[in-house]
């Protein structure tokens, strides 16, 4: 007999699987408290239910054009005007996607061949090297500096090889909460414009930047032309994850790109939830900001007090906390809070390409329900001071 061998693809056998999916299920069986996922607490707009809703039962119910219906791209573009005073054409440069992550893997398969390199700032959001994988490139680090989580420019410069076609950079940053700012972030088109890469951001959490600090996107720099694609997402925003509405915005050369592999992966979003979100209009688009902020001084001042070092956010919906004084390994951390504590954050070895670079963190959500998250803080004050086993070493 002939050995046996692997059906998988050598992309797909490479990506593990998500390593908070498998306690998200503990989570459920042993019904504990999920903190670690950003899911937000409130509810889509009405008119948006609303809309939808007349959208099944009166017959649209068939495919949407491929690129996103049309009234709902002006509604994106509309926004962004508003917003960012940035001026960007419905027609040609907003593409509707499937979430935003549909909208990364779309960016990162336009503009790689297979071999080609990414550069990915270190922590990551999880799904970002999957995702580039998938794509047959190649991700390449390039670690944040400092206890600030800075983007270090000299660092992405040296890690620029003949391979390297685009950067991925995600603002406001899940998972340590950095607002990239001015000089960042044009510090980095310029790199891009000067080696003719692509920046990629991902800027989901764009509503969500505290302290008086403003969003920052290199949409509309100088020099954005055909170095841009910026991915958003209506899930944030209009507190709908589960509804999948996401966008690319870039040029018409990129945007004409994008849309011929949007529809080789998903067609096309749903259109029932397409018509209820082009119902909407800028007084649907609340600002949550004053709400999470206080949800994320309250987490950030609770979780000190448990022995957490925690940096505040400036933007995003987590916490990245620190558990050396705990002297707590994380990923045993988190799984002891799940059994013994009920429980749920996120480890820290979800973020780095090296696992025992996240050994020392934990991700944690402010989003959440307000009761909830009070309840899990004080399971966690009750299991920390004598529950904790999971020590370094």
């Amino acid at each position: 007999m002939k050995p046996t061998t692997s059906r998988l693809s050598r992309r797909v056998a490479g990506i593990g699987a998500m390593e908070l999916a498998g306690l998200m299920r503990l989570a459920h069986d042993v019904g504990a408290i999920d903190i670690a996922l950003g899911i937000p607490p409130g509810d889509p707009p009405a008119a948006a239910i609303a809309a939808a809703t007349a959208a099944l039962a009166t017959g649209r119910n068939q495919y949407a054009p491929p690129e996103g219906l049309l009234p709902l791209r002006q509604l994106i573009a509309a926004e962004l005007l508003r917003t960012r005073g940035v001026v960007v054409d419905p027609v040609d440069e907003v593409t509707v996607t499937c979430g935003a992550t549909e909208g990364v893997l779309d960016a990162v398969l336009t503009v790689t061949d297979p071999g080609d390199e990414v550069i990915l700032p270190e922590p990551f959001y999880e799904n970002y090297p999957g995702v580039i994988r998938l794509a047959a490139a190649v991700p390449r680090p390039v670690p944040l500096a400092g206890p600030d989580w800075r983007l270090d420019l000299d660092a992405v410069r040296a890690a620029i090889t003949g391979r390297t076609r685009a950067v991925l950079l995600n603002t406001p940053h899940n998972p340590t909460g950095r607002a990239f700012d001015e000089a960042e972030v044009s510090g980095l088109l310029d790199l891009c414009v000067e080696h003719d890469l692509v920046l990629i951001t991902d800027e989901v959490y764009e509503r969500y930047v505290y302290d008086g600090r403003r969003h920052v996107s290199p949409l509309g720099m100088p020099g954005a032309a055909n170095h841009v694609i910026t991915v958003g997402s209506l899930s944030k925003s209009l507190q709908m994850s589960g509804w999948r509405m996401g966008y690319c915005v870039a040029s018409p050369e990129l945007t004409a790109g994008l849309r011929r592999v949007h529809e080789r992966t998903t067609v096309g979003a749903a259109r029932p939830l397409q018509e209820g979100v082009s119902a909407l209009g800028a007084a649907d688009f609340t600002d949550d900001r004053a709400l999470f902020q206080e949800r994320r001084d309250h987490l950030v001042t609770h979780l000190e007090a448990l022995g957490f070092d925690v940096r505040t956010p400036e933007g995003g919906w987590f916490v990245l906390a620190g558990t050396a004084r705990l002297a707590a390994r994380s990923d045993k951390l988190v799984a002891e809070l799940v059994e013994s504590a009920g429980v749920l954050l996120a480890p820290g070895t979800s973020f780095f390409t090296d696992r025992a670079d996240g050994l020392s963190w934990v991700r944690t959500t402010f989003v959440r329900d307000r009761e909830r998250t009070v309840e899990a803080l004080e399971r966690m004050r009750r299991f920390l001071p004598t529950g904790t086993t999971a020590r370094q070493g």
